[in-house]
């Protein structure tokens, strides 16, 4: 049969800080989003919350929501294999913006 192989994405749980309703989220609903620029960053979060409790920081368990997927062998989703949940990780390595694109510059994670 055919290898598959499930892959997760996660993202910080911010519910778990700023519940519906909370001050702190409405400040965050009327900034909409993080911005991130070369040479800052306006965060929707204050910045010790974005940057800390919010942070997905290696070995460090952190509340997220979790996107589990399987691919097909031309990379679509399978859409039977979707699963989404909320979750508690510690990733093994964390990498930042500039990391990635290293990567992706040098040809890693293509086949």
């Amino acid at each position: 049969g055919e290898t598959r192989h499930r892959y997760w994405i996660h993202i910080a749980d911010v519910d778990r800080y700023a519940p519906r309703g909370s001050k702190l989220l409405n400040v965050a609903e009327r900034r909409g989003t993080s911005l991130y620029l070369p040479t800052m960053t306006l965060c929707m979060f204050p910045p010790n919350m974005s940057s800390e409790i919010m942070s997905l920081h290696a070995y460090e368990d952190k509340y997220a929501l979790s996107l589990g997927v399987e691919l097909n062998e031309d990379g679509s989703i399978i859409p039977s294999s979707v699963i989404l949940t909320p979750s508690v990780i510690s990733v093994d390595y964390r990498l930042t913006y500039d990391q990635v694109d290293e990567m992706l510059d040098e040809g890693v994670g293509y086949a």
